[in-house]
């Protein structure tokens, strides 16, 4: 070989292995686009399920075995009551209130999920109200330990009673 097919061959080579280290980053960048999309997927889930849960449950610990007439009688301090020390144990939405758990899903990441409800006033369903209404919303979190982002999931339930 002469020069020029001696230089035409190293530019050839360092040419392929710029391809080969493009392709490289790729591939990899995909890998953790998948893996992110993968974890909220799962995060979701998980969410929805504390979701799904609580929505099988009666509006409050008083509605739970009777109706409600007025929101004075209605509980005026939101989370579980006493006997309540399980999730398997709520009985009412806002039992929900400052539960936490945390959980790991095999060969996903592990998750922590936690949950705040407050009651909330039809002119402001983003806020929380101050005074009890027929209305609760119950706000999941979920955040996986590989994942930068927090997913947050909201749910308002309304107690209607027809007599």
């Amino acid at each position: 070989m002469n020069t020029g097919q001696t230089l035409l061959t190293i530019v050839a080579i360092v040419l392929l292995g710029s391809n080969v280290v493009s392709v490289n980053r790729t591939f990899t960048q995909h890998g953790i686009i998948l893996q992110q999309t993968e974890i909220g997927i799962f995060g979701i889930s998980l969410g929805m399920s504390i979701i799904e849960e609580a929505q099988g449950k009666a509006f409050d610990a008083v509605t739970a075995d009777s109706v409600a007439a007025s929101v004075n009688e209605l509980s005026s301090t939101l989370g579980p009551e006493a006997g309540d020390t399980t999730r398997a144990a709520f009985n009412d939405f806002d039992d929900y209130n400052g539960w936490r758990d945390s959980l790991y899903v095999q060969g996903v990441d592990r998750f922590r999920r936690w949950a705040t409800v407050c009651y909330v006033d039809t002119s402001n369903l983003d806020g929380s109200s101050a005074s009890r209404t027929w209305h609760k919303k119950l706000t999941v979190f979920v955040k996986a330990d590989n994942s930068q982002d927090t997913v947050k999931m909201s749910y308002i339930f309304s107690y209607w009673s027809f007599r």
